[in-house]
């Protein structure tokens, strides 16, 4: 009994274990299928242009009017060159160039013996210093400039008859002196204080160098050497050695008050090496490097989120004057960060030991670099850096695009000036009207301030893109621009003569036509179940439209625009932009919201993308949920359906004539474009469980749509009712994902 019961169990054991290699040997070949599915759907065969060149020069005087386009450059950066090299003996611990004349570099070390130790050098004489310093035995020091570049503040800790003193570079010779024992001390971007770690920070007032004095005194008992000032003087920065925190002060004249603290969690208390704000008044985020954990950026006004510059070892750090750029001092080489992204740009090698300390020149041409094997190097990094390129992020570009058999029209720079200024004029409007000041769009200029029209010469005739015409247009251009990043504005000269619609089409072309329009339908249905639950990021926008201009309104081109960078048709008022009726004239107040957050509509700040997560949650009680994270903060979440009633919505409006207008909506909209449904403005949760009332008369498939405060726009795909459609395996799928 005991023997057939045995076999039973391993009979039922075989059982599930065949089922679940079933299952698994399943799961794999849905995802190859959908992987196959995905690369169908997005590389359509599309026949190649036919190699039509042109026949007839553009004139001079009409090209000339226009941008030159060029291949879309893949950087690859030379070696850079080394200018200047110092042989400081010990090991530098600081280096830092003159804010006005990038030849002068102050560094200091740690000092072991009466030796002088803080020297200022220039990097066109090599010979030797043009001034050094002494401190005290076995003591720190340290030295800075003024913001104007005149002054360096000498510390030395431990003398108070003198610890901190003032050099006049310009006379060379001390001017005075402060009777406090500091052992690091930096000038406000203002000039006026001189901040001075001691036991607390003792901010003196050295509007006049000449007579410091003492003006405010932040007791305490915790600060380390490192603090810092915003680039506008107006917040400052300081530890508390003990327990890692960092404090965020408000500086106003004579006044400090403490307006946040930043807990870096690290095992390793006293291990922040340093720190700076951006080098951006209206965005002063703060970077701190914490030795063995990479460099973490906190957000204002907060100062609670962070994102990740993955450097690794760390001891020193400095922001590119343009803030896009972070280089970083550690294992042997220095090392550049985009700020943006956090990816690894390039890197310098040619030290042979940890490097302690960086800093770049205010010009941006200059680095410095100073470790253990006692040399300071100074590179020319001026061609060495991708930002030095002349890009504008988050910007309109517009570009012509030409076929070979066209001649540009010699006006159209001139109109698409004007339609952009028009179109920058309503969004700054409607902005104002809903009380986020005159936001709107930037897109690159001339000199003389007129727009910078790309003139794009297509591969071959206007017939080719007859069909297909913006995949095709942006196939040509994305070798030239990336489509990423930025905004695309797209005119495509059209013909002017056009072929008679007359037997344009025979019985056979019409079934043909009717039969891909199925297959396609069909396509997009799989793809979109393949897709279920997928989270994807939008990046870049761009919108192809063609000549001539003047039979676009600007509102019918302000609703291509804003449904290029996150809007959507909004049918819930005909007096909405989104609404794309007649009346469609205005933004909505959740409208002016989404693009509040745009980086277009914030072209000047440095974005950051922590990734969202969105995790659909099971309907309830007539709602649709979600729990959504972000530490960018959420701004707004929109639900987007497709409405398969047979009646309009209120705020569809093509015809007057509600006839027509039903007829209109059931012939050419009913279930074929994803619709506001609804929306939810937040103030910046991190965290928060979102819901929605449930679509009525609705396609199954829902789409979700994100915006955080940085502008980073996420969207996914889901099922209105669950489990429609999805198989056993995919189910267990879930499960175990």
């Amino acid at each position: 009994m005991k023997f057939k019961v045995f076999i039973s169990l391993l009979l039922i054991g075989c059982v599930i274990l065949f089922g679940f290699v079933y299952i698994i040997i399943d799961i794999i070949q849905q995802e190859e299928d959908r992987k196959q599915l995905i690369d169908r759907f997005s590389s359509r065969n599309d026949s190649p242009p036919p190699d039509i060149p042109r026949t007839e020069k553009i004139p001079d005087d009409i090209r000339q009017k226009f941008a030159a386009v060029s291949k879309k450059p893949e950087f690859i950066p030379e070696k850079p060159e080394i200018v200047a090299e110092f042989l400081h003996e010990k090991s530098p611990q600081s280096v830092e160039f003159s804010p006005t004349n990038p030849n002068l570099v102050v560094s200091s070390t740690l000092q072991y013996s009466t030796e002088k130790n803080i020297k200022l050098w220039d990097i066109k004489n090599l010979h030797r210093p043009i001034v050094e310093f002494s401190g005290n035995s076995f003591s720190e020091n340290s030295a800075s400039f003024s913001s104007d570049g005149k002054l360096l503040a000498i510390s030395v800790l431990g003398n108070i008859e003198g610890g901190v003193r003032l050099w006049d570079i310009g006379e060379n010779q001390f001017i005075s002196s402060l009777r406090v024992s500091g052992f690091d001390s930096v000038f406000s971007p203002d000039q006026i204080h001189l901040a001075i770690s001691t036991s607390g920070i003792e901010l003196w007032d050295v509007s006049n160098p000449t007579d410091p004095i003492e003006a405010i005194k932040l007791e305490g008992n915790n600060f380390e050497e490192e603090h810092t000032f915003s680039v506008n003087g107006k917040l400052m920065a300081t530890i508390e050695a003990s327990t890692d925190t960092v404090n965020i002060w408000e500086i106003n004249g004579n006044h400090v008050i403490k307006k946040n603290s930043i807990i870096v969690i690290n095992e390793k208390v006293g291990w922040i090496e340093a720190m700076k704000f951006l080098p951006d008044p209206e965005n002063p985020i703060l970077a701190i490097a914490d030795n063995d954990a990479d460099i973490r950026l906190y957000y204002p006004p907060d100062w609670q989120d962070y994102n990740t510059i993955p450097a690794g070892n760390v001891y020193d750090f400095a922001f590119t004057p343009d803030g896009k750029v972070i280089i970083s001092a550690g294992i042997n080489e220095i090392e550049f960060w985009s700020v943006e992204n956090g990816e690894h740009i390039t890197s310098i090698e040619g030290h042979s030991d940890w490097v302690k300390c960086v800093d770049v020149s205010a010009d941006g041409r200059f680095v410095a670099g100073g470790g253990n094997d006692g040399v300071i190097r100074v590179w020319d990094i001026d061609d060495y850096l991708p930002t030095k390129q002349e890009t504008i992020q988050n910007a309109v570009i517009p570009i012509y695009f030409l076929p070979t058999n066209r001649l540009p029209q010699a006006e159209i720079p001139e109109k698409i000036d004007i339609l952009l200024s028009d179109l920058q004029t309503y969004f700054a409007d409607e902005m104002e009207r809903h009380g986020y000041g005159r936001k709107s769009f930037k897109y690159e200029k001339n000199s003389n301030g007129s727009a910078k029209v790309y003139l794009f010469e297509g591969k071959t005739a206007d017939d080719y893109y007859d069909v297909y015409t913006s995949s095709r247009v942006k196939k040509e251009i994305q070798q030239h621009f990336d489509l990423t990043r930025n905004f695309y504005f797209v005119i495509m000269d059209e013909k002017i003569e056009k072929k008679s619609d007359e037997n344009k089409y025979t019985v056979s072309d019409v079934e043909n036509i009717s039969k891909n329009i199925r297959v396609l339908n069909q396509r997009i249905t799989e793809l979109e179940l393949q897709l279920i639950d997928s989270i994807f990021r939008e990046h870049g926008g761009n919108i192809v439209v063609r000549t001539p201009l003047n039979k676009y309104s600007v509102h019918n081109i302000a609703a291509k625009f804003g449904e290029s960078i996150g809007l959507n048709r909004d049918y819930r008022s005909p007096s909405y932009l989104m609404s794309y009726s007649e009346e469609s004239k205005q933004l909505s107040k959740s409208s002016a919201a989404w693009l509040n957050c745009s980086q277009y509509f914030n072209a000047n700040r440095t974005f950051y993308d922590v990734k969202t997560s969105i995790q659909r949650l099971s309907n309830s009680k007539g709602k649709v949920r979600f729990k959504i994270e972000d530490a960018d903060g959420i701004r707004q979440v929109r639900l987007l359906v497709k409405p398969m009633s047979e009646s309009p919505p209120a705020g569809f409006k093509r015809y007057s004539d509600p006839g027509e207008n039903q007829k209109e909506w059931v012939k050419n909209y009913r279930g074929k474009n994803n619709v506001l449904h609804e929306v939810l403005t937040l103030k910046g949760e991190k965290k928060s469980t979102v819901e929605f009332d449930y679509p009525k008369y609705a396609d199954n498939f829902i789409n979700l749509h994100v915006i955080d405060g940085n502008g980073n726009r996420t969207y996914m795909y889901t099922q209105l009712v669950d489990g429609s459609g999805i198989s056993f395996s995919s189910l267990i799928r879930r499960v175990f994902d």
